[in-house]
């Protein structure tokens, strides 16, 4: 039983996604920017520098990163913030790879996320318990 255990549920850890509840009165933005957009920044800059485009970096980086999977507040200026910060992140670490268009291509994608992120709950499934 204890070797059952100790196989499934490092498992179980690593499929279940991180929900990360993001609420407003008591979210550090630091927090944010050091767990997802400095992290988006380094895959992003990683995936850049072996060659690939923006949108299969930024989808690499998304697929890699924490951002798949927070529920951030619905507040347009804190995503503002943490863009700007991953991008200056982004500027810092690759900025010779990435131009302004792949930069406001970026931006997009990178809100777009966070504005699901934002609006978890109306795009996972709900599950009712009979």
């Amino acid at each position: 039983m204890f070797i059952l255990v100790s196989i499934f549920l490092p498992i179980i850890f690593f499929i279940a996604p991180i929900n990360v509840i993001a609420i407003q009165s008591n979210l550090d933005l630091s927090s944010a920017q050091t767990s997802v957009g400095k992290r988006f920044a380094k895959v992003f800059c990683d995936a850049k520098r072996e060659g690939l485009d923006s949108d299969f970096a930024s989808e690499y980086a998304l697929n890699n990163t924490y951002l798949k999977f927070v529920a951030f507040p619905d507040d347009d200026e804190y995503l503002d913030n943490l863009w700007n910060f991953t991008h200056n992140n982004i500027l810092d670490n690759c900025g010779e790879f990435v131009d302004i268009n792949d930069l406001k291509d970026l931006e997009l994608f990178f809100k777009e996320e966070g504005l699901i992120a934002s609006n978890r709950e109306l795009y996972l499934p709900t599950f009712e318990n009979n």
